[in-house]
């Protein structure tokens, strides 16, 4: 409740390629993302394998290393089966100054706990370069939803109303960055 009223909270959720296709989209009411991490990503490797099968042969989307941020960062999202993962086990400054002050060589030590694995992984010079690319990934195309569609507030009431309304801007981002890729595949 808010000055006597209710407020409606909705927390969206979009997983998204390295060029900027979102894969999934998905609007939730839980508080926390580390309960979101394992529908978006089961609803990311679904979506490549549907690209996959009607892309041309031989043009496979491989899914790659996910990336997500601390909100992600729990026991059961690090062990969780599935594709590899960088899960931050803290904000960007922390990852970059652990990254630069205590870097890492190689596997993990065979005792380390999974949260200990993470931490070795992100801060070797090839995991913390992977994660990097987060910021330049998903966070580009959360400004492409706010700026392309004005999608900055949900105008509807009700989580099935803004998950309509987050799968639309999601769509029209798609078909923008589609046709602008048709127009100029060199871009």
């Amino acid at each position: 409740t808010s000055n006597g009223g209710t407020v409606q909270g909705f927390n969206a959720q979009i997983a998204v390629t390295d060029d900027h296709l979102i894969l999934a989209a998905a609007v939730t009411q839980d508080g926390n993302d580390y309960h979101c991490f394992e529908p978006m990503m089961k609803a990311a490797v679904t979506a490549v394998e549907h690209l996959n099968q009607h892309s041309k042969p031989g043009h496979p989307r491989e899914l790659g290393t996910i990336l997500a941020d601390a909100g992600y960062w729990s026991e059961h999202n690090l062990t969780l089966k599935g594709p590899a993962r960088l899960i931050a086990p803290g904000n960007h400054r922390d990852v970059n100054r652990d990254a630069r002050d205590q870097p890492t060589q190689g596997p993990p030590p065979p005792d380390a706990t999974p949260a200990q694995q993470m931490q070795h992984q992100i801060r070797t010079p090839e995991g913390h370069t992977t994660y990097k690319r987060r910021s330049a990934t998903v966070e580009t195309v959360i400004a492409h939803l706010k700026d392309q569609t004005g999608l900055r507030r949900f105008s509807r009431r009700g989580i099935k109303a803004a998950a309509s309304e987050l799968h639309l801007a999601a769509t029209v981002v798609n078909l923008l960055k589609l046709h602008k890729h048709t127009l100029h595949p060199a871009t």
